[in-house]
């Protein structure tokens, strides 16, 4: 399957300060020292870094619900019940990868060896909010093109939330297969860049858009839940 390439400058994906410090809860206030670094970080980064992503489309065979299966025609994802419930009235998957950069794992990677922990939690968290943003662009573009069809889209899920289990990232990435993102895993299935993006977007005439499950979810570490909640 031929890979849908999307490439941003970063300073377009970059969260502004309101989202910023909505979802860090920090005070627009200079004397407030992590709002001044935000700000300087926010300021390190407008320069010409890139935000790389995009996805493939694949046939869905079937989707076994209660065994918590999607199959496609290139293999199985074991994402569980509740995403497999998610994905069961579409014809297609997206499979999906996106990236905000190595920079993030760089400046995180120096911050930490430097003992400076305020400043590695907040350099990661604007990567995740950068990863999303980009993301949000790429599947905004995909519904497009899919409305135009007559078509609807699901909301995106990947490994490691709504019950998806991490591991499943290796079938994930084997069925993406090549792609320009530069994303890969290790053996812990963790993706490096570390602000990168991956799952699966359902495709087809009757694919909904069904509210995450984030009221019951326990993972407060989970990004769309904190958003959710404002944890």
């Amino acid at each position: 399957m031929s890979f849908i390439r999307y490439e941003f400058p970063l300073v377009e994906v970059l969260p502004d300060m309101a989202q910023t410090c909505d979802y860090l809860h920090l005070t627009q206030d200079d004397d407030d020292p992590a709002f001044a670094f935000v700000k300087l970080r926010h300021q390190s980064l407008q320069q010409d870094y890139r935000s790389i992503g995009g996805y493939s489309v694949h046939k869905i065979r079937e989707v076994k619900v209660a065994q918590g299966e999607v199959i496609l025609e290139e293999g199985v994802l074991q994402c569980g019940r509740q995403v497999a419930a998610y994905l069961k009235d579409s014809d297609y998957a997206a499979l999906f990868v996106c990236t905000a950069g190595a920079i993030f794992t760089e400046l995180t990677r120096t911050h930490t060896q430097n003992d400076e922990q305020l400043e590695a939690y907040l350099t990661d968290a604007l990567g995740s909010l950068a990863v999303e943003n980009a993301m949000d662009r790429i599947q905004a573009l995909l519904e497009e093109k899919c409305q135009a069809r007559g078509w609807n889209i699901t909301n995106r899920y990947s490994p490691g939330y709504c019950n998806w289990p991490l591991v499943d990232q290796r079938p994930l990435f084997a069925m993406i297969g090549e792609n320009p993102t530069g994303v890969s895993l290790n053996d812990s299935c963790l993706m490096s860049p570390i602000k990168s993006v991956s799952g699966i977007i359902g495709l087809g005439p009757n694919s909904k858009k069904r509210p995450y499950g984030c009221a019951i979810c326990q993972n407060k570490t989970c990004i769309y839940r904190r958003i959710v909640h404002k944890d």
